[in-house]
Parts: C-alpha cells; structure tokens; sequence
C-alpha cells in the first residue's frame, strides 16, 4: 500500500507540475464551425482518447457510439485526456494488479476491458443537452464543489483550485486542465485537455468505512470502528433502488402531460440513496485521549462520552445498534441519509442582500438547514453567514433582527461558536458514489445546550427540505428550471417521508430557478386533481407549544382550499380549524395586509391583526429577484398561514395531511416552506417575533 500511496504521489505531482506552465493564450483555439469530435480527430495527442470514443455506445441499450454523440448538436462539456494521460491510467492499473503491463491488450477479459473503457469515456463528457448547459472554465464551480450536471456515466465530479497559482485546476483532485488547451469552443460545447483519466470513485460510505477500520493513513480509523460497531456498515452501502431502476426502464413512468403548461412532466431516472458523515479526525481523538490512533478503542470512546455528560439518558450497555444505546446516539447524530455536496451545506439563493447570478458573490445574511439525523431523530444545523467565514454546525449567534436592522450577525460567544466545517483545497474532504465525509475537529453532540438554543428560534424548512430524495436525486437547489412528477401508486412511491394517499392525486416537485419566483430557495412542492398527500415532520428539539406555518404563494390563480390534519397517528389525524384557503392573497381585506408604513408601531398593530386572522406577512428574509429589494413582506401576493397550534414532543414524530376539498382537477396545492415556531417567540410581548 506504501509503494501504491508514493507512485501515485509522484503522479500527482507530475501532473500538478504541468499545470504550473506559463499560459500561451495564442494557443486556445476557437472552431465555431468545427464539433468535439472533428477537433478532437484533428489533434494527434487524442488518437488513443478518439479510438475509445468509437469503441464506446452511449448506454447498454444504444448503438450510438459517444463518437457519433460528439459530432451531433448538443451541449457537451469535454476532459479530453491525452495519450500520455491514458497511458499513466494504464500504469495505475498495472500498480493495481487488474492488468499485467499497461496495454489495452493485457485486459483479462472482455468484460473487464469494457468495463475500464466505459468508466473513462463516459465520465469524461458533461452532458448538458437536457439542461442546455456547457462549461467554460470562467462558469466551473469553486473548490470543492461538483458541477450541477453529471458526467454521462451519471457520476458528479468536482473541481479543485491550488491557491499558489489560481489559474491552476484540477478534476476531482488529481486530474489537472491544461492551460494551453482549454476552453477549446466547437459547435456542440467545449473541450478541456486534461493531464489524467477522470475517474471518480466507486466506493461506498459503508464499504469505505470497513476499509478505514485498519487504515490508520486514511485519518478516519476511529469514526470507522465506531460506526461499524453500531451495525450500520450494510446501510451505508446503499447507492440505488435497484427496483425503481427496473420499474422506470420498463417505462412504469409515463410522462404526466401538465394541462396548465401545456408541457410534459417526467419522473426521475433514478432513486439514489445518499450519506453524510461529519467525522472527528484520528488526530483529534489522540489529542483528546492521549493515545496512539491504534490503540484508541470504543470503549476508550464511550467513557469519554460518558465523562462529557452529553447523553445523560442513554443506555449504556454492549448493545450499539440500540438506538438508546450511548454509542449508537453519539455516533447516529454524526450521520444524514442525504449525500450534501460543499455548495448546498448551506444554500444561498435569494435571502436579502444575496444575487446569486453574480458568481464572486459571498454570503450576506445568515443561511441555514436544519437536517434531521440518523438513529434517534435529531436536529443538526449548518450555518453560513457573512460573519461565520464558513459553514458550521449547531453555531446560535445573536442577530440584528429588528426591524430596521439588516439580520446580519451581532455576537456570538464562545459556547455558541459552533463546530467549523472546513471547504478548502486542504480540507481533506472525501467524495464517494453515495457519500461524502466532512472532517471535523472539534466534537458534535446534541447536548441540551444545543437543544435548548434550537428552542429558542423559529426553524423554516424549504418543503424539499424535508425529503432525503430530494437531495439524492439533484433536486434540491438545481441550478436550471425544471420539474418532476411521482407515482400515485401506493406500490411506487418515491419518497421517504411523504406518501401521496390517492391515485387521483398529480403529484410534483418544481424548482423555479430564473424564473423570479419569490419562493424560498426556488422549490416548491405542488399537487393538483383530487390530491390528498401526507408529510413526515421533523422533530422538534425541545416539549413545548409550537406554531406550524405554510408559505404560500398567490402569484398564480391556480391555488385551491385543502384541509389541513396533524398527529402522531398517520391513520388517525386530526382536522386543524377550517379549511386553507390559498387563493387568498394580501389583496383580499379578509387578511388585514397592509403595506408597511414608516411607523413601526402602526407596522405591529397591522401584524396582530393578521395573526389574529390566522395570517402573516411573508418573511422580510426572502426577495423574489436576484439581487432586488422587493421582499416577501412587502409583496400581498406572498403570505404565511398560520395551521396548527400545539404542544408537541422531541420523541414523537408528527405528521401533516393535506387533502383537497374541492372537485376542481386543476386547483393547486402549493406549499413553499413550513415554519416551526415556538410559543416563546410568537407570544413574547417583551421581544415580539422578528419580521425575518
């Protein structure tokens, strides 16, 4: 493994070492009249890259060669590596023991040829056609972040910057862009020279962690020993419904035609599962225990936990897989069964003060998500500020939240600092096909300390939020307008924590992205014909009365009248007051809105009003135009409803029904965000609830 780890060392350095050349800029070719493929034949260096291209059919069940796909008209993002590029892959195979020399004709077998050519061909070309999307190197994501579109073998690769030479680019780590040849524009995209094969991994969360058990060079051993005594190496494995898989190519999702559009809707290609792992480095738990990495054991583990007091009510016994258990709560609040990539840890869209067009744009007001973790059902927040410099977790600042300040942060002490989540080119991150790992270096728990700050705030989930799928499958904050339509079949059901409880029921997911739309985020969840669909709630951190409110949004006509269930019993809700109506906007006097004025005393009478109507304005928090002034608040046709008040307990796990109540097919149900707001906060009349 040493003499592995070294060679590819020296590769890697090689291959940065020729991304530090001088830029001949004279040498970016521009064929506006020529495609990939005609460039590509043109240049002797990707003979090898181009003999592959023919050899390879765009999927197992097309003739079509990726070849042919490049001489077609399309939006094509190609790394092009070169033959020498090919040639140092071939070497990495023989270091590997899958072939004996490095030649094409040293493969064992067929199966294994095609195999190791499909990988390198395919994830080699970005295919925007569907999204219209091709990347010059000026539009590629920063450190660490993936491009929004995936490679054509369906894998997400990333960029990586070298701060001692800016110009200097790497694909997922190792696999530098040419200076001299890049940003090559054909008919059909762009082509990128690259100094090595594209080769994202294979590995798993699960399969990853077993491996990091005895690796003590990875950096991770000791998070690995701890989640694989807990049971959940199977688990993490998971990369795809297979079954969905064999029920969408079989064409058990037929295109849903959306009357109102006149468009067609389609499903998702794919149910992936996904992972995120915070992980203490072995070098903290030295630090902390003082002792070698190989010697630090669980039980060394749990005696710290249970010194540190964080778990008070666990379990403390050998059963780990016990979600009681003291380990099991411990290790459990460090897992998210979503696989979040660096650039949607804390998503910026369209809070006040933020244009998310502007590409150098930095955070402005803070944004958040509050995710629900593995085991015993948790809360973990991320936070990103202008103040923050970064994501990080359970971070609890004060804010300038009147309502003539800007939201920005105003302090935070010590105990609310939170745990940094470093993004860097040193950062030490690790992608994988299901998963990625985020060390840390300080320890995450969900102490009451956390939970009693979590308590103190009002908590908004974006609707997409709330669902694993969403973000497994790119739904979440895509960077492109589209839509996706699910079963209504109780035997097809796509998601996690929502059920849709009819056949009549059209169910979707739309992402708004440059439409100006005023949505949080884009998202919006919409459901029309005679829609009855059930959500799974996250938990709340603390017992006590909580506030329930619905986004909504009158900006169509289309909005119908549902009426609203909430429990703890799925099959026993309970109707919350009287039908919501959502066509209601600000416009209609049965609300009470009225545009804020400059007396902010006149501003709360108008907001009590509402309330009392079961009404608030929308949050000052969100603009619908990038970069523009005009929020929520001020806008009629933005509006929360006020739709369960109750007590409600960390341990208990609620849900919410909306079913419609009228027999109009093309009426809407529309939910933007929910918001969790406790009695604190919406009943204090020493500091009344922020308009943010």
């Amino acid at each position: 493994m040493k003499k592995l780890s070294c060679i590819f060392s020296l590769l890697a350095f090689l291959m940065l070492a020729a991304c530090t050349e001088d830029i001949d800029t004279s040498a970016r070719y521009v064929f506006r009249e020529r495609t990939i493929a005609g460039y590509l034949e043109d240049h002797p260096q990707f003979s090898e890259y181009v003999r592959l291209m023919k050899e390879q059919p765009v999927s197992d069940i097309s003739e079509t060669t990726v070849y042919q796909l490049m001489t077609a008209y399309g939006y094509y993002t190609c790394f092009a590596p070169t033959n020498e590029a090919i040639q140092l892959y071939l070497d990495s195979l023989v270091i590997k023991g899958i072939i004996p020399v490095a030649d094409w004709s040293a493969f064992p077998n067929q199966r294994t040829l095609d195999s190791i050519r499909t990988v390198l061909v395919l994830n080699s070309i970005l295919d925007g056609t569907k999204q219209e999307k091709k990347f010059f190197t000026a539009d590629f994501p920063k450190t660490n972040e993936e491009f929004s579109i995936n490679t054509m073998a369906d894998r997400k690769i990333s960029v990586t910057y070298y701060q001692t030479d800016l110009d200097s680019m790497c694909i997922d780590g190792i696999c530098p862009v040419s200076k001299r040849n890049r940003d090559i524009e054909a008919i059909n995209g762009f082509v990128h020279e690259v100094g090595y094969v594209i080769n994202p991994s294979n590995e798993t969360l699960g399969s990853t962690l077993h491996k990091y058990t005895h690796d003590y060079e990875a950096g991770f051993s000791v998070m690995a020993k701890l989640v694989e005594a807990c049971g959940l190496i199977d688990t993490l494995t998971k990369v795809k419904d297979e079954r969905y898989d064999l029920l969408y190519r079989t064409g058990a999702f037929p295109k849903f035609h959306w009357n109102l559009l006149n468009t067609d809707v389609e499903a998702p290609e794919h149910r992936k599962y996904g992972f995120t792992l915070f992980a203490e480095t072995d070098e903290f738990w030295e630090q902390e225990l003082g002792k070698d990495r190989r010697d630090i054991t669980k039980e060394d583990i749990i005696a710290w936990v249970e010194d540190k007091g964080y778990y008070p009510d666990a379990v403390n016994d050998d059963n780990y897989r016990d979600e009681n258990n003291l380990l099991n709560l411990f290790v459990t609040y460090h897992l998210l069964p979503e696989r979040v990539p660096v650039d949607k840890l804390a998503i910026h869209y369209n809070e006040k003060g933020y244009n998310y067009k502007n590409r150098n744009a930095v955070p402005t007001i803070p944004v958040w998500t509050h995710f629900v973790t593995f085991g015993k059902r948790r809360l973990l927040r991320v936070w990103e500020s202008a103040e923050s410099g970064g994501p990080y977790l359970n971070r609890f600042p004060k804010l300038n939240n009147g309502r003539r300040e800007d939201y920005h942060e105003r302090e935070c002490s010590e105990e609310n600092q939170g745990v940094e989540i470093r993004t860097d080119e040193n950062s030490g991150i690790v992608k994988l096909i299901n998963a990625i790992i985020y060390p840390i270096h300080e320890p995450i728990a969900y102490t009451d300390h956390v939970r009693n700050e979590l308590a103190k705030v009002r908590l908004r989930y974006d609707a997409y939020e709330l669902q694993p799928e969403a973000w497994n499958n790119d739904m979440r904050n895509m960077s492109y307008f589209w839509r996706f339509k699910f079963s209504s079949d109780p035997d097809k059901q796509y998601f996690t924590n929502l059920i849709v409880n009819t056949k009549e029921t059209n169910f979707m997911l739309l992402n708004g992205r440059d439409q100006n739309w005023p949505n949080y985020q884009a998202d919006e969840v919409l459901a029309e014909g005679l829609y009855d669909i059930t959500i799974t709630l996250p938990p709340v951190p603390k017992f006590g009365i909580y506030e329930i409110r619905m986004g909504v949004s009158t900006f169509s006509g289309t909005r119908g009248i549902c009426q609203v269930y909430w429990g703890s019993r799925k099959d026993q809700l309970v109707a919350q007051g009287i039908p919501v109506n959502m066509q209601l906007g600000g416009q209609d006097p049965m609300l009470g809105w009225e545009l804020d004025t400059e007396d902010d005393d006149y501003n709360a009478e108008v907001d009590k009003k509402m309330r009392n109507n079961g009404f608030m304005k929308g949050p000052e928090y969100i603009v619908a135009n990038a970069g523009g002034r005009e929020t929520n608040r001020l806008s009629a046709t933005s509006t929360r409803r006020i739709i369960v008040r109750e007590p409600m307990s960390p341990d208990v796990t609620y849900y919410l029904r909306f079913k419609t109540v009228q027999d109009y097919l093309e009426k809407q149900l529309f939910v933007d965000y929910l918001e969790w707001c406790p009695k604190e906060i919406y009943d204090n009349p020493e500091h009344p609830e922020d308009i943010w």
